[in-house]
């Protein structure tokens, strides 16, 4: 099925853009095209993925070179911190750079300052998608159909919970979690407190990203191009075409951006009522989105950089 695509396509642009990188140096502003001229884009590491910030920098899970790289507001190289294997997913916790390495089950708290390791954590099979509520950490184990909660100031695990088949990216309000399930095409709504699973809700094909704007859910579905609205209930507000391959969401006032890995885009989604406010072009396969105030930042797996929009 299409949903299962992305890992091939990743793997494919990664190798294309790593021959190409020998002619970029990482203080370097990547050429772009006229269409790009008014869009930023600044190289990192190999095959970028997740990407966090904490409203001074931005970090980014480099999956194909092991590392994190730093980057400043402006964009420019901070620093290089070697990481465990494939890292995928970054979060910030108002302290702490968290990092989910997926091929070495665990996740790692790193000093934003230094890079300088502060712990790592052991967590379930392939640990792929994070986020930071309430003082814990979640982290949503790919392979182990699970999620784990630790607990942010030391990284204590306070509990594993079952959800459905390849889970990816986590969302919260406040009391309960929600978890995209990609292979079961499911949203699992589990209980904060105590990780129970609540209720499960049925989606699109392939769900990927998942934003909540503070009344409702949006989920980015890979496999059907579309993003659906949901209640915190379950129920079906409104679905909403995007572009080739939904991957990542992200609320920022008023705004639902939505990153479209095949159309190399991020659709714009007003959360008043779902309406298209237009598309950004990015770089190639992208992946990951961040947002600071009213600049996002998006991670191009297949050309090696972040786009500033």
């Amino acid at each position: 099925m299409r949903k299962h695509l992305l890992i091939t396509r990743a793997l494919m642009v990664a190798a294309l853009a790593t021959a190409g990188a020998a002619v970029t140096t990482r203080a370097q502003t990547t050429a772009l095209t006229t269409a790009q001229a008014a869009a930023p884009a600044f190289a990192v590491g190999q095959g970028p993925e997740g990407i966090a910030t904490d409203g001074v920098s931005v970090f980014v899970a480099d999956q194909f070179g092991n590392t994190v790289t730093k980057l400043s507001a402006d964009g420019a190289f901070v620093g290089s911190y070697p990481v465990g294997r494939r890292p995928v997913a970054v979060a910030f916790d108002g302290v702490s750079v968290w990092v989910a390495n997926y091929l070495s089950d665990d996740v790692m708290r790193l000093d934003p300052s230094s890079g300088a390791l502060l712990g790592t954590y052991a967590v379930g099979e392939g640990p792929g998608g994070l986020l930071v509520a309430g003082g814990n950490v979640w982290v949503a184990n790919r392979n182990s159909n699970t999620v784990t909660k630790l607990r942010a100031s030391d990284g204590l695990t306070l509990g594993t919970y079952e959800v459905g088949t390849r889970p990816l990216s986590l969302a919260t309000d406040g009391s309960f979690v929600y978890v995209t399930n990609n292979n079961s095409d499911t949203v699992t709504k589990l209980r904060a407190s105590n990780g129970v699973p609540v209720a499960t809700f049925n989606v699109g094909d392939g769900p990927f990203g998942i934003a909540f704007d503070g009344a409702s859910l949006w989920v980015a579905n890979f496999g059907s191009n579309n993003v659906m609205r949901l209640g915190t209930d379950g129920t079906l507000q409104g679905t909403y075409a995007v572009g080739d391959g939904p991957v990542s969401a992200i609320h920022s006032g008023g705004v639902v951006y939505v990153v479209n890995n095949g159309g190399d885009s991020v659709t714009k989604l007003s959360t008043l009522d779902g309406a298209n406010l237009g598309s950004l072009s990015v770089g190639r396969s992208p992946i990951g989105v961040a947002a600071s105030g009213s600049t996002i930042w998006v991670t191009n797996s297949g050309s090696n950089t972040v786009t500033k929009r």
